[in-house]
């Protein structure tokens, strides 16, 4: 009779990549941890997988390992997915509720948000180096982060996404947009003429449609332009960008 294999959990699959990158198994075969992970990720998420996985992700980070470059994305596509995750499936958060990064709350999904939330301003606090994996990384944290302002009161996430509008990483820069469109979409702060003076830089510089609405949109949010004076500022743009 054939046994039925047993995969392993997040933190049995953290643990062997843990010995790889201690002991540097340059001949290991990945392909399996991929498929494990895959397997992994169906069961119900605990809070000891998420900080071991948690941990995992930063050293994965700091060492030069291709082979692991394929696995670390794998492990962010979840990451970014938790969120929503536990939104649907648990009852016991409520939406718009604060959450701080690494604070041991008594509830366990909100104790998980609150640790990637953690990661991600780990990753975010990290010298800016011009690599496409830690480029990659940066805009991984940043997405979560912008995911999560969607739903949860996140604490100084407004300061978060000010430090990375002005990224050169295009795509760190455009979810950083993306996160303010959902901040001043959710709360009545006002913004400050910093903000908007810096807004009106990036519209007049960007060649980007996509950042160029959204500069817009931001200042439409928070109630500083109409939705019609923002089309036309847009079919300015358009002129000065693509004629």
């Amino acid at each position: 009779m054939n046994k039925i294999k047993k995969h392993r959990s997040i933190s049995g699959i953290c643990d062997e990549i843990n010995l790889i990158i201690d002991n540097q198994y340059n001949n290991a075969e990945f392909k399996h941890l991929s498929t494990e992970f895959r397997y992994a990720i169906q069961a119900e998420t605990e809070y000891s997988d998420i900080l071991v996985l948690c941990d995992t992700v930063i050293k994965v980070g700091k060492i030069k390992n291709r082979k692991l470059r394929y696995l670390e994305k794998e492990f962010w596509k979840f990451i970014t997915e938790i969120p929503f995750r536990i939104l649907i499936h648990e009852g016991d958060m409520l939406e718009d509720e604060e959450i701080k990064s690494n604070t041991d709350y008594s509830n366990p999904k909100k104790k998980i948000l609150s640790r990637l939330i953690g990661l991600s301003k780990e990753i975010l606090e990290v010298t800016d180096i011009k690599t496409k994996s830690n480029e990659f990384r940066r805009t991984s944290a940043l997405k979560l982060i912008a995911e999560m302002v969607n739903y949860y009161n996140i604490s100084d996430v407004k300061n978060i996404f000010l430090n990375s509008i002005k990224s050169k990483n295009k795509s760190e820069q455009q979810i950083a947009l993306e996160g303010l469109e959902s901040y001043y979409q959710v709360t009545e702060n006002e913004i400050d003429e910093d903000l908007i003076k810096v807004l009106n830089e990036i519209f007049k510089q960007t060649n980007d449609r996509i950042v160029a609405s959204i500069c817009l949109q931001i200042q439409i949010n928070a109630g500083i332009v109409d939705e019609f004076d923002a089309i036309l500022q847009l079919d300015d743009w358009k002129e000065d960008h693509w004629n």
